[in-house]
């Protein structure tokens, strides 16, 4: 009876352990701006572009946190180009990106831009000169800490 009484508490803790222990995140001390967006060296050109976008994840929070996934929607001199998710969902807690409190920290992802004739001017003028567009982001991040994790959604210019 002892034994199942202790099988029971420790069944009962882990199943209510994330419940008691809250901790609390003020998204709004989460920054997250577009850095970059630059043509990769390795862009295929004809059919298909990859761009490197970088996102840089500043905490404001007094306890260190992560993010389980970025989904954004990328813009280029106003027209839309398309939305990409970057996710680290399938990876432990303690592997993703930590963002320790009042630091920076940069995070990378791989835009492709597949060719198609709506696309077909806003694709060359990429190809030729990506620096001289006016780039936008608009998503939601998932801000994460141990326990607890907090939808974020932000805008950003370049």
């Amino acid at each position: 009876m002892v034994l199942i009484g202790a099988i029971a508490a420790v069944v009962l803790a882990i199943i209510f352990y994330p419940l008691l222990v809250f901790t609390p995140i003020d998204v709004e001390k989460v920054n997250i701006e577009l850095t970059r967006v630059a043509l990769s060296p390795e862009s295929e050109g004809d059919q298909e572009l990859t761009l490197e976008i970088t996102f840089t994840v500043v905490n404001g929070n007094d306890i260190t946190l992560t993010t389980s996934k970025i989904e954004y929607e990328l813009f280029a001199d106003e027209k839309p180009i398309g939305t990409e998710i970057l996710s680290y969902e399938d990876i432990p807690v303690n592997g993703r990106p930590a963002l320790f409190p009042a630091t920076s920290v940069p995070l990378t992802d791989s835009f492709i831009l597949k060719y198609s004739d709506e696309e077909a001017g806003i694709f060359n003028t990429i190809m030729t000169n990506s620096t001289q567009l006016d780039w936008r982001v608009t998503g939601n991040a998932i801000i994460e800490s141990g326990t607890t994790f907090v939808p974020k959604e932000f805008s950003a210019e370049l």
